[in-house]
């Protein structure tokens, strides 16, 4: 039983660290990893064109994640697992220095439903992280967010949510303003937006800002009762 029990521990999956200094995506992607997207842009208010990249392992394992809530781990999947870098790039000596890693918030390739792939777009534009994703199938979801750094830190500043039916167009759209804590919903028709939609806003009520180590993963918050963003 004892070695069983060590030979179960050995094939546990451990994340690699992302190497705190390089001059190339190649330098710095680990062994076995495989950068998949990037997107260059002044993050920091430098000037400097800094990196943000998408690492995906080579090899498909079982992986447990999170739905529904910021805790739980209920859904087992057997995919590649995916690595958020984000690297300042030093404007006069080119090196690129690591802000952080996070090995939750990128959805993996299955977990987007019959559409196969959610990752649809990394982009950087006024100094903030663009990150959107979709999946579904006859009902689709399409999610936005936008993070940026101050203080040392990354903060989700805005963010959309979308559900709609791609036979009838009926659907639900979310805009979460997070700056001014204003939350802007439409409900009615993708196809006849501006004849049979309702628009509406309230106010948003949270403690404090999420960050990337404080929102685990898209759908794992709870921002209101059965709302999940």
């Amino acid at each position: 039983m004892l070695c069983v029990q060590i030979s179960f521990a050995q094939k546990t999956f451990t994340f690699p660290k992302i190497k705190i200094q390089g001059t190339s995506i190649e330098q710095v992607t680990p062994v076995n990893w495989t950068a998949i997207n990037q997107a260059h842009g002044d993050l920091n208010n430098d000037g400097s064109d800094d990196l943000a990249v998408i690492f995906e392992y080579n090899k498909t394992i079982n992986e447990t994640r999170a739905y529904g809530d910021n805790n739980s781990s209920i859904i087992k999947e057997t995919q590649k697992p995916r690595i958020l870098a984000i690297f300042f790039k030093d404007q006069s000596t080119g090196a690129l220095t690591l802000s952080i890693q996070n090995n939750d918030f990128i959805l993996r390739s299955e977990e987007g439903g019959k559409l196969g792939d959610p990752l649809q777009q990394i982009a950087v534009k006024d100094q903030q992280l663009y990150l959107r994703f979709q999946g579904g199938s006859e009902w689709r979801w399409e999610l936005g967010y936008t993070f940026k750094f101050e203080n040392r830190d990354w903060f989700l500043t805005s963010a959309i949510n979308l559900y709609f039916n791609q036979n009838t167009g009926d659907m639900t759209e979310r805009v979460y303003d997070f700056r001014t804590r204003e939350l802007f919903t439409t409900v009615g028709n993708l196809h006849r937006r501006d004849i049979a939609n309702r628009k509406t806003s309230e106010v948003l009520y949270f403690s404090q800002l999420r960050t990337f180590r404080t929102f685990k993963k898209p759908w794992a918050w709870e921002i209101m009762p059965n709302v999940y963003l």
